[in-house]
């Protein structure tokens, strides 16, 4: 009995391990719109797209980043100037990729990449404001692009690439982003269960801790404080500075050792070539390990692992 159950096993792996190195061929006949492609992974996912020989169409919020980024690429990379947050931009955008695309030409993919760290801080520091900006960009955006170019995606029956995160899947420390984040996973999966015979593929990435710059130390020492000063004096009282300190210090020594950005445009690579990409790509040591161990445990245990050492405020006696 054991010897067929192994026997299964390892037929399951190898052909999984086949069928994921298939790819789909002729780049240089397909078309990839990519979202915030300023810096970042956006930045280095068109460029990576580009060299591969694909018709990449990078959407940047500024323009000099956009000038930028088409000094460092092929002919064939076309830039856009496109704020998530606005619908009168994506309308325009969508104007604008219709005209680059050849006749009866759709995309071969979306990659909803655009995102923003946020307000950092305790739940009591943080006000409305600081989370309808993440979300505007990291799930109305991704909603709203998603929603005006699938029509174009579902022409070339492509696929849709959102950029969610570990936090999407384990929430700590800063709530506007991990609810923002919880929101793409919940969107995505819908989607791709709508779609489902459509023959458009819908994947989501989820990276651990990388070096971006929602991660600046100086970046996220600033929200902090700007948070923390916005809260009434009874809860700056509760908390103290001690306790602020200490969060900035465990947040910054937690991303201090962060994994190969390289890891993470692999896995859009994958997504947008490969013929069966994956639903989801859990990208990192610290996401694969760490958070995968933390989110299967019974929350009592992993409560107990995040909230051991975690700074106590000023006010508990």
């Amino acid at each position: 009995m054991w010897l067929y159950v192994i026997t299964i096993l390892i037929g399951y792996w190898t052909l999984k391990w086949f069928l994921e190195r298939l790819k789909v061929g002729n780049y240089g006949e397909k078309y990839v719109l990519v979202t915030g492609c300023d810096s970042g992974f956006g930045h280095l996912l068109a460029k990576r797209l580009d060299g591969l020989g694909f018709h990449v169409i990078a959407a940047c919020l500024k323009q000099d980043a956009a000038a930028e980024l088409k000094k460092k690429s092929s002919e064939r990379l076309q830039t856009l100037q496109l704020n998530v947050t606005s619908e009168d931009d994506i309308k325009t955008a969508l104007t604008k990729v219709k005209s680059i695309l050849p006749p009866n030409k759709g995309l071969w993919a979306v990659v909803n990449n655009a995102g923003v760290g946020g307000g950092f801080g305790t739940v009591e520091c943080l006000n409305r404001k600081d989370y309808t900006d993440i979300m505007d960009v990291n799930l109305f955006g991704v909603i709203d692009v998603t929603k005006t170019f699938l029509p174009l995606v579902r022409k070339e029956r492509g696929r849709i690439v959102n950029m969610a995160s570990v936090s999407g899947r384990l929430s700590v420390t800063f709530t506007p982003y991990c609810i923002a984040k919880y929101g793409v996973e919940a969107f995505s999966d819908s989607l791709r269960r709508e779609i489902y015979h459509q023959g458009i593929k819908v994947s989501i990435l989820e990276p651990g801790c990388f070096k971006t710059n929602i991660l600046n130390p100086t970046m996220i020492k600033d929200i902090y404080h700007r948070t923390f000063q916005q809260a009434d004096a009874d809860c700056q009282q509760y908390y103290g500075e001690e306790f602020i300190k200490e969060c900035i210090n465990n947040l910054i020594r937690s991303s201090s050792s962060p994994g190969d950005i390289n890891m993470v445009i692999d896995a859009y690579e994958h997504a947008i070539t490969a013929r069966y990409p994956k639903y989801r790509y859990i990208v990192g040591n610290d996401a694969n390990y760490i958070h995968r161990f933390l989110w299967t445990v019974p929350e009592w245990l992993s409560d107990f692992i995040l909230c051991y050492n975690a700074p106590r405020p000023a006010g508990i006696k």
